[in-house]
Formats: C-alpha cells, sequence, structure tokens
C-alpha cells in the first residue's frame, strides 16, 4: 500500500514519525518534495504543493493530508501569515479532483497563555509583549458565553491590548474557523473520506474551545462524523495507522488500564477534557475499538495518568512521582505481559517528557524492552496518539521489517521521551538562560551536538533496554532546543 502525506510541517515528530508508523505497518509513505516543505515560519509552495497531490493521486492508494498545510504553509505559517479568507479558500479545490481516498485534518488555532519565550517566534510579534493579555481577553469573550463574565470585563480585557494586535488576532481566528467549516461541508459532500479537526495547546475556557464548540454544532447539524479531539502533532501518524488498518481490514481492539483510580478523570495540562474522553477519542481517530478485558484486546494500553499536581518539564521541575505510584504501574505491566498480551506504555504524568524515576523503575524490572510501545512527549494528546499507533502498527504488520522498524521507534523514544525531554533539555535551557540565551547559537550547534551525542549515549550505556544502540548524528530541527532528533545504529 501506498499513502501520499502532506504534514503540517518539515519536523521529525510530524513528518518523520507519520512516515516511520507507516514502516511499522508495512505501508510506503510518500512526502513532498522538501523544496516544497516549509521552514520553521517560511511557508511551503502552496501551489507546489498541489500540482505534487495530482500527480501522485493516481499511483497512491490513499491521501492523508494536513489542510494547514496546503491552505496556509505548515502548522507554524498558520498562525501567522497575512493571506485573507478569500487567499486560502481556493487552494482547497485541489481535493475535488482527487480520485484516492481523502482523510484530512486541521487543527483550530492555539492562543498561548504567556509573552515572550523560546517558543514566541512562533506566533506573531506582538505575542511576545502581549501574549498573556490576548489570552485572558479570550477567556473573558469565552466566559460572557457560559454567563461566567459580562460586558464591562472583557472592555477592560480588551482595552489592555493594542486595537491591532487584538484586530489581528480575530481575523486570524476567523481565517481559521473559516476552513475548518468548509472541511465540514467537504465531508458533507464527500470529497473528504474522513476529517479530524483537532486542538492545539487548548483549555477548557477561550477562543479556541469556543470555536470547537462551535463547529462540533455544525457537524451535528450536518450529520458528518468529524472526529473532535485534542491533539495536534502526532494525528499524521493516528491517521497514518488508521488508513493501514482500513486497508487491511483490522479493527484494533484495545483496553485501557491505568493503576491510580482517579487517574483518567484528570485534566492533563494543554487540554480541555478529562484524560478518558482523550484516549477514547484517540482509540475512535485510529478507527480502533475500546474493550473492557484485557483478554479481549490486541492492545493493552496502560497509562501513567497525570499527577494531581501537573507538572511541566519546560517550566519549574514537577514534583516526582511516589513509590506506590511507579510500583502499582510496574505491577499493572508485568501482569498483563504475563499473560502474553501485547503491552504499550502512554506516560502522560507531565507535559513535556515522561516521568524518569517510572522509566528506571521499568528497565530495573526488566519491562521496558518488552513493550511493544512508549510515549512520554509534549501534551497529552501526543503521546496518547503516537503510543496507539505505534501499538497497533504491530496488528497490522508483524513482518520481520516492521518489527526491525517498531523495535527501533521504541528505543527513540525511550532515549527522547525518557532522558532529552526531562532530564538533559531542562538542563540545557538552564545552563543557556544563565548566559541570557533562550537557544543556543547557530555557531555553537554542531558542537552542542557532539556534546549531547555523547550524554544520551553515556546514559543510554546504564539502561537495559537500550544495550546495543547507539546515537549518532543528534540536529535540532529548528535550532532550538524542543525538539531534538538523531539518527541511531546497532552496535555489538
Amino acid at each position: 500500500m501506498r499513502i501520499a502525506l502532506l504534514p503540517p510541517d518539515e519536523r521529525p515528530n510530524t513528518a518523520g514519525y507519520a512516515e516511520w508508523i507507516g514502516r511499522c505497518c508495512g505501508v510506503d509513505v510518500l512526502l513532498p518534495p522538501r523544496h516544497l516543505m516549509p521552514r520553521f515560519r517560511e511557508g511551503a509552495n502552496t501551489a507546489g504543493l498541489a500540482v505534487w497531490l495530482r500527480e501522485v493521486d493516481q499511483d497512491v492508494d490513499a491521501v492523508v493530508l494536513s489542510l494547514d498545510l496546503l491552505v496556509h504553509g505548515g502548522l507554524i505559517p498558520s498562525r501567522n501569515t497575512p493571506d485573507g479568507i478569500l487567499d486560502a479558500l481556493p487552494r482547497l479545490e485541489v481535493l475535488r479532483g482527487l480520485t484516492s481516498p481523502v482523510t484530512a485534518y486541521q487543527v483550530v488555532t492555539r492562543l498561548p497563555h504567556y509573552d515572550n519565550n523560546t517558543r514566541s517566534r512562533q506566533e506573531p510579534e506582538y505575542w511576545a509583549t502581549h501574549g498573556r493579555r490576548l489570552f485572558e481577553l479570550s477567556q473573558a469573550w469565552d466566559n460572557v458565553e457560559h454567563g461566567e463574565a459580562d460586558a464591562g470585563q472583557v472592555s477592560a480585557a480588551r482595552a489592555a491590548v493594542p486595537t491591532e494586535a487584538v484586530a489581528d488576532l480575530v481575523q486570524r481566528r476567523l481565517r481559521n474557523h473559516t476552513i475548518n467549516l468548509t472541511a465540514l461541508s467537504l465531508l458533507a459532500d464527500g470529497t473528504v473520506a474522513t476529517l479530524a479537526i483537532t486542538s492545539d495547546d487548548t483549555a477548557p475556557r477561550g477562543l479556541p474551545a469556543s470555536d470547537r464548540r462551535a463547529l462540533d454544532r455544525w457537524n451535528n447539524r450536518l450529520g458528518t462524523r468529524a472526529l473532535f479531539y485534542p491533539g495536534a502533532d502526532e494525528v499524521p501518524s493516528v491517521l497514518t495507522a488508521r488508513v493501514a488498518a482500513e486497508a487491511k481490514g483490522v479493527t484494533p481492539r484495545i483496553c485501557v488500564r491505568c493503576p491510580e483510580p482517579d487517574g483518567l478523570d484528570r485534566t492533563a495540562p494543554y487540554e480541555d477534557r478529562p484524560l478518558a474522553d482523550g484516549i477514547g477519542n484517540q482509540i475512535r481517530a485510529l478507527g480502533a475499538a475500546r474493550v473492557d478485558d484485557p483478554a479481549d484486546a490486541d492492545v493493552v494500553l496502560v497509562v501513567h495518568p497525570p499527577s494531581t499536581t501537573p507538572g511541566d518539564w519546560t517550566g519549574q521541575a514537577p514534583e516526582p512521582s511516589t513509590a506506590a505510584q511507579r510500583d502499582g504501574l510496574v505491577a499493572e505491566l508485568e501482569a498483563q505481559l504475563a499473560e502474553g498480551r501485547r503491552v504499550a506504555l502512554a506516560d502522560v504524568r507531565y507535559a513535556n517528557g515522561s516521568d524518569p524515576l517510572l522509566l528506571d523503575a521499568l528497565d530495573d524490572a526488566n519491562l521496558l524492552h518488552r513493550v511493544v510501545a512508549y510515549g512520554g512527549w509534549n501534551t497529552a494528546g501526543n503521546t496518547l496518539g503516537t503510543t496507539l499507533a505505534a501499538a497497533v502498527s504491530a496488528i497490522i504488520d508483524d513482518s520481520d521489517d516492521a518489527c526491525g522498524e517498531r523495535e527501533q521507534f521504541l528505543v527513540n523514544k525511550i532515549i527522547k521521551d525518557g532522558h532529552y525531554l526531562p532530564v538533559l533539555r531542562p538542563r540545557l535551557q538552564q545552563e543557556f538562560k544563565q548566559r541570557g540565551l533562550t537557544d543556543p547559537p547557530l555557531e555553537e550547534i554542531a558542537d552542542l551536538g557532539r556534546r549531547v551525542e555523547d550524554d544520551l549515549n553515556k546514559w543510554a550505556s546504564g539502561i537495559d533496554a537500550l544495550s546495543g544502540w547507539r546515537v549518532r548524528n543528534v540536529r535540532w530541527p529548528w535550532n532550538y532546543l524542543f525538539t531534538v532528533d538523531f539518527d541511531l545504529e546497532r552496535v555489538r
């Protein structure tokens, strides 16, 4: 099977993971030529992408595409492009001429709650000084809708932000909402076979939540079955696995286990609903079915749930998990593996990195290398979707080649999510902060890559599950510390 994929951007955790999940599923994933793709804030060649889609349409079995890439030139450009609605809408017309079934996805534009930080370059320039107040205005608008604020509070919040910044914010959100409404129309008329509209770094209150509720109402009125849930970077991986499973006639059965009784009732950072809802939506996005009994499942998903005191590795160090919490999860994994079941682990205890104490406990118990998939990165939705996609690939294709790809993907995630994100990256960020920097200067990137390579390999040498693997060629695709990439090689 061959899938043409338009990812939301060029990063390894969007385009790269989806292509890798494709190999785990035994399918070929075709990506657009690099010269057509975006480069961070620089948008893709949208006209060239439309031509590429038409050219490959006859040679593939399915198309999975990001509307953010097709219409705006990428996820980051979608937040910054000056294009108006009438510039963007005609770019959807290419979809009507495709003969392959189309699975599309689009993000409800996020609205960050911070002023300037290492990620402020992803937003318009005024976000560096007015981001927090724009977030507060967004919440005030939504609170009025819920009867929890009045016009005076909105006026005060609006007066705290320059008029031109408010106007630009509203215009960008209106453009995003219009594209999402049009996508629902394309789903209703059959141009698009499957549509996912996800929420990126969202919250229970604010314009993103309000936009999503409005879209859901139109989805119900149209009688369409669009998928709505928190997520962004993991979506291309999830939908690639979904299309591969559909082609094989496979409906994966997934059982969810969480050792902490109320763990699935908690809401993870950057999400707007309890974890149980997010898991259910990720399972539906995969085209899978949820079952209650592990004995009936193809995959048992064991969840390390959000901390009761939300933590984020990009901020102050989170409170460590307790030995009892870790022991409960280790016992759950041991019990499921002892029954010969296929087990995946989603560590969503903290945002932007896993629980390194749990990882050590799992390796000490000789369990880490026995899971079929592992994840603990960015948001809970990112972790859940990618982990489930990797896990169900084992049901779709169990050939030697696919098994080898899954093993390497597992090693990659253990190193990235288990050490770089929660341990090494905060250390590096603190080091550069002491120098008055948020990220390394370009002239230091190469030396830093060699240094991080040594650090990762030194750490990996003490992890039994990583025996026989070595990191090579560490790099940062956007030249900032948040997202790392590297190659892996076997050593004997």
